[in-house]
């Protein structure tokens, strides 16, 4: 077995009958790393920024262990063998991140576990408050009260949780060995960063890595249907990486389809049901992708460094440059930060799959913060929105947000037909981006406006006209030779919203209308539960826009377009990301009514009109 350097002692054994394989594979750098991928100097130079700040940690901090929760109901036992099969799940995993990161270039980082003086996991027995009856199904679901029951459990014991990554194995499966079926029903989901998370996994008397080989032996899951006891626990050994992988910090993600041929599934895709196929001779197993082992790479767990674990990353994008290329989108910018980054994470997630389908790619920025990235084309959805992430990692494991805010790390971008990527939005974000402090205060020179985008110059004069419907004609009241009017440029009869009051072209706090695609050149503030009414007479003959949440809503709502009480047209269940484009008729209409109500309640129902329009032939 080759000789790993680690960060830090190793404080553990490894199960040889789980682990042995997994150990003695593919523990140096890859040698298939694609073109477009960081090159071998990038990944030094990665490794050698972290091994600096980790040598300059004095003392030298103990290792951070992974603390494992054995949860189960007031009447009942724990599965036969827990400990055992738990160690060994829990070691299978342990080696699997081990060998993935040295694979990489990252030799002797994995999760830490902790250990007691058997030789099995520590792990912490938790009794549950509720007998197995007594479990809701929003008990079974979300997982709250378990928790609670762990943390509980850990303070006795001088730990506080909320400050450590858990694991927490919920004891709530049905199996019948006579019929051999199974079904679960724990909570099952994860969240997380560089400094702390929870894994909701779940446990029954079949999850044992060692069984990953066995083809046979078939049984009938409740979910899965029928399948073998080996691919079983692909999924569900599987599960508890996937699972822990969002624990400390890792999205969804999938691999392209040159990584797919030639390394098998990305653990953050689909890779919690390919664990271990290799085993059973079907076909790639899962693997980690490169961007995750760089941003796992600086996490504590990982690293066995606390140094500034505390310290949030503040980082600055600059320099933006995107440029659609047939393989995909080139993006180029530069940082700068408060601590010492040594990765830059991209995702461009297409609308709809919960994220499972986001290309990712990564890049180390240079000495001087600059970077360049190719995201892969999109590989299965065309025609969509999609949103472009940007996540820099630093050394102590912090990472920023992927949210719009003045580091502007998330973009809106448009698939095409081709799975390329339309950034026009994007590019207009950027530059109104730019120019909006200046414009604010009356600082942009007039000749400077007139150099920028169209779109972005409608915008701030937009912005710069009054938010008020005062002094406006009502549709009624324009002359007849016009044939277009833009809603928000007239006068409502009545208007009014569930949070801040009636806004035109602005948002409740002044900025610009964001929509799902982008930024909106007009419309109409609408959080739920909001109505706007106009005088038509009917004079207008079709009327079109959409109907969509802003970027910082979530919904639920519904939009719905009445003519004189009549439904023209309804929107459906708009959620977040969501938008809805229409086109009615409104010839002979007298009053045009425009409504978006929030289904459960209007927290995060932040709704707007984007871009209304009134046409007729002009006279």
């Amino acid at each position: 077995m080759p000789r790993l350097h680690c960060p830090f002692p190793v404080i553990l054994v490894l199960s040889v009958l789980a682990c042995a394989s997994l150990l003695t594979a593919e523990t140096t750098p890859r040698k298939d790393l694609l073109p477009d991928e960081p090159t071998a100097q990038d990944l030094d130079r990665s490794r050698t920024l972290l091994e600096q700040w980790e040598k300059d940690a004095k003392p030298r901090p103990a290792p951070r262990l992974m603390r494992i929760c054995y949860w189960t109901p007031q009447d009942r036992e724990p599965q036969p063998e827990h400990r055992a099969r738990l160690t060994r799940v829990m070691q299978h995993i342990q080696a699997f991140y081990l060998r993935e990161m040295a694979s990489w270039g990252f030799p002797g980082r994995t999760v830490q576990l902790e250990m007691a003086e058997d030789g099995l996991l520590n792990l912490h027995l938790v009794r549950g408050r509720l007998k197995s009856d007594e479990c809701s199904e929003a008990d079974r679901k979300d997982g709250h009260e378990i928790r609670q029951d762990c943390l509980k459990t850990l303070r006795e014991q001088g730990i506080d949780g909320e400050k450590e990554t858990l694991v927490i194995f919920c004891n709530l499966s049905e199996w019948n060995a006579e019929q051999r079926t199974m079904s679960h029903h724990s909570p099952y989901y994860a969240s997380g960063d560089s400094r702390g998370g929870t894994a909701w996994q779940v446990d029954s008397p079949l999850l044992d890595s060692d069984l990953l080989a066995v083809k046979e032996q078939h049984l009938q899951d409740k979910q899965y249907g029928r399948i073998s006891l080996g691919k079983y626990n692909s999924i569900f050994v599987g599960g508890v990486c996937h699972e822990l992988g969002h624990a400390l910090g890792l999205p969804h993600c999938k691999e392209c389809a040159a990584a797919r041929s030639l390394r098998g599934t990305a653990l953050m895709g689909s890779g919690n049901r390919t664990y271990g196929n290799e085993l059973r001779g079907e076909g790639r197993g899962s693997f980690l992708s490169l961007p995750h082992a760089l941003k796992l790479a600086a996490h504590p767990q990982f690293s066995g460094s606390t140094k500034q674990i505390a310290t949030r990353l503040e980082a600055t994008f600059a320099h933006w440059q995107l440029k659609p290329e047939s393989a995909g989108l080139r993006v180029s910018a530069t940082l700068k930060a408060n601590l010492p980054v040594h990765a830059v994470l991209a995702y461009a997630d297409p609308a709809g799959s919960s994220d499972y389908d986001s290309e990712i790619a990564s890049a180390v920025p240079d000495a001087e913060g600059r970077f360049s990235l190719m995201l892969p084309a999109v590989e299965k959805k065309r025609n969509t929105n999609a949103s472009l992430h940007f996540v820099a990692v630093a050394v102590n494991g912090a990472a920023t947000a992927g949210v719009w805010s003045e580091q502007a790390l998330t973009m809106n971008a448009r698939v095409n037909a081709d799975g390329g990527y339309d950034v026009s939005k994007a590019v207009e974000r950027m530059e109104f981006d730019q120019h909006w402090p200046l414009v604010r205060t009356g600082a942009l020179p007039a000749a400077e406006m007139v150099g920028l985008n169209t779109a972005v110059q409608q915008i701030f004069r937009r912005l710069q006209a009054p938010d008020s419907a005062a002094g406006k004609p009502s549709p009624a009241e324009v002359a007849t030779t016009k044939s277009e009017l833009a809603l928000s440029d007239a006068a409502p009869s009545k208007a009014a919203t569930g949070w801040g009051g009636a806004h035109f072209d602005r948002d409740v706090e002044g900025g610009p209308l964001v929509g799902p695609d982008g930024l909106l050149v007009h419309g109409l503030y609408a959080h739920a539960d909001s109505t706007y009414e106009y005088d038509l007479t009917g004079k207008w003959h079709s009327f079109s826009g959409i109907a969509c949440l802003l970027d910082k809503g979530y919904g639920p709502v519904n939009a719905t377009i009445v003519g004189d009480g009549r439904d023209l047209w309804q929107s459906g269940t708009l959620e977040a990301g969501g938008s809805k484009a229409f086109k009615v008729d409104v010839s002979g209409v007298k009053k045009l009514t425009l409504t978006i109500h929030g289904k459960d309640g209007i927290n995060g129902a932040w709704g707007a009109w984007g871009e209304p329009v009134l046409t007729r032939k002009s006279e």
